[in-house]
């Protein structure tokens, strides 16, 4: 995820190096659409490139490059629109419940709570544009075909406009390991206003991804699915926001920050205290989770922090039509 200097926003240009492969023009390509790219793989299976060895060697996402400030102006209008939920869909092999957890962690802890949630999340690996191997960290989400992955709109384009490849899904990770397998991303979508003029646009700053099955069997079918809820109003006083970062285990555990809300800044819709460092990018942020059966209706992902804080971009109207063409890719 991004890590910002507290007193204002920092420029984010990384150098990142050179890439064969040329994403084609984002700029005008879609007028106020989600923006569909075919996920190419450097081996045909997909998930064979991702090794443990590989997927231990990942570093954390990078920082996109571009410039924002304190005072970009929102690409998101958080007018009131009609609030849509999509309900979660449970394990078929088991139930999990929840054993208590801290419901106020501003640092964060192994999530050892148990839940569908423990089973839901997990992480993306990538290559990115410069040719460097990255994981970040997603969702399974409930969809009409079972293989909706929701992550980090940087994960799946860098800051000069390079497509991703490689990309695969490994929910449940811990310790190197992929008990549910690895679900190989085949088509990845972003929002057509997310990079823009040259950068990224924090409030719209997710990403979606399908995925092809395992062993005959979707990603929902295999682990159940989140729900999944856009447009929604209410800040809350209670997050859950999950992900894999590098400060916590070296990023082989999830791990977990909760609380109340803070002031947003940055145009972002969502704000908690919280530490999670680079590679919990995407992580699934929530709002009334379920603490009996791990599940909840996610709203956001986790997507810039600074010193002390973590942001989430909304998922508004833009989600929501990003998600519908996921939902039907």
């Amino acid at each position: 995820m991004r890590t910002l200097s507290i007193v204002g926003l920092t420029t984010l240009m990384l150098a990142l190096g050179t890439h064969a492969a040329t994403a084609e023009p984002l700029d005008g390509a879609v007028a106020d659409g989600p923006l569909a790219h075919q996920v190419p793989t450097t081996f045909a299976a997909g998930s064979d490139y991702w090794t443990p060895e590989r997927m231990r060697a990942a570093q954390p996402l990078a920082a996109p490059a571009g410039t924002a400030s304190a005072d970009t102006r929102s690409a998101t209008p958080y007018a009131a629109q009609e609030q849509v939920d999509i309900a979660p869909t449970p394990s078929k092999d088991t139930m999990r419940w929840v054993t208590p957890y801290a419901t106020s962690a501003a640092k964060q802890r192994t999530w050892n709570s148990g839940g569908l949630i423990a089973k839901t999340a997990g992480k993306v690996f990538g290559t990115g544009g410069s040719g460097r191997d990255f994981v970040a960290s997603g969702n399974v989400v409930s969809s009409a075909d079972g293989d909706v992955i929701v992550t980090v709109g940087h994960a799946l384009i860098d800051g000069e406009g390079r497509w991703s490849k490689n990309l695969v899904f490994v929910p449940a990770y811990k310790n190197g390991a992929a008990p549910y397998g690895k679900f190989v991303a085949r088509t990845m979508f972003i929002w057509s206003g997310y990079y823009k003029d040259g950068a990224h646009q924090p409030p719209l700053d997710f990403g979606m991804l399908v995925v092809k099955p395992v062993n005959g069997k979707t990603a929902v079918k295999t682990v159940g699915g989140q729900g999944i809820r856009f447009n929604s109003t209410a800040v809350g006083l209670s997050n859950l926001l999950l992900g894999y970062p590098s400060n916590g285990n070296g990023g082989q555990t999830l791990q977990y920050c909760s609380g109340a809300s803070v002031t947003p800044a940055y145009d972002m819709k969502y704000a908690m205290l919280c530490d999670m460092g680079g590679g919990s990018s995407g992580g699934p942020w929530f709002q009334s989770f379920n603490k009996v059966t791990g599940t909840g209706y996610q709203i956001s992902t986790h997507a810039l922090r600074n010193t002390t804080t973590s942001y989430g971009s909304y998922f508004g109207p833009e989600a929501l039509k990003t998600f519908r063409a996921a939902e039907a890719a």
